[in-house]
């Protein structure tokens, strides 16, 4: 039996930058398909069932945020954004529109396959773990584990890929803190750095999702210098 190649998408105007990345990545095991605007890649995503996207964010006919929008619509799997916009507040709006890390050029190509094959394994071992669970239940809360999505009474709260990876975490580890680093390496897949408002932002807006009309007795809570637990309210 053949060796399973993940299947990259590669998404970049400039032809030098496609036609090395795509060489490195095929050199490394990947099989890569390329696409140089927005329309092609929709194409692409639409035919093809990829394991990990990485997208220029700025294109001839539109940005690698929108690839992103459409790509999570339809799948979780990893998304790298490989971009010349190298500002703190582009990285912060690169994650927060759904990528999983962010890579500035000039970049070293030894980095992108090493973020490309963490990724990809810890995709994969998440992935193998959800599927080893089917629900889990507290109170009127019920994560649909296969599904990936949370109820409150029966009805969808309508929660990200991310938020919901972070609310499994934090369930699986009730009553403990959980450090803002160790959820996003966990739920991003790659260290954290310095960076501790990716987590903040995503656990605010889970935080309002779950907090409904009946939603039983349970709360996330900050603990301050640790980082955030999931508990029951006595």
């Amino acid at each position: 039996m053949k060796e399973y190649k993940p299947v990259i998408l590669v998404v970049e105007d400039e032809e030098e930058v496609l036609r090395i990345n795509a060489r490195i990545l095929t050199r490394h095991g990947y099989s890569v398909h390329t696409a140089s605007n927005c329309s092609q890649a929709y194409e692409l995503i639409d035919s093809v069932n990829f394991d990990l996207l990485i997208l220029d964010i700025m294109l001839p006919d539109g940005e690698g945020y929108d690839i992103c929008g459409h790509f999570r619509s339809i799948s979780d799997h990893p998304v790298i954004f490989l971009t010349g916009k190298g500002e703190t507040y582009d990285k912060i709006e690169g994650l927060e529109r759904g990528g999983d890390y962010y890579l500035t050029k000039p970049y070293d190509p030894d980095e992108l396959l090493a973020v490309a094959d963490r990724l990809m394994e810890r995709h994969l071992k998440t992935r193998e773990k959800y599927e080893q669970l089917t629900t889990i239940v507290r109170d009127e809360l019920v994560l649909d584990i296969v599904g990936a999505k949370a109820t409150i009474n029966g009805v969808d709260v309508g929660l990200t890929t991310k938020e919901f990876a972070l609310l499994l975490i934090l369930i699986q580890n009730e009553d403990n803190e959980v450090s803002p680093h160790r959820l996003y390496e966990k739920v991003w897949g790659v260290p954290s750095g310095d960076d501790t408002r990716t987590v903040r932002f995503h656990i605010r807006n889970l935080r309002k999702k779950i907090d409904a009309d009946g939603a039983g007795n349970y709360d996330i809570v900050s603990v301050y210098g640790k980082g955030y637990m999931f508990t029951t309210i006595c």
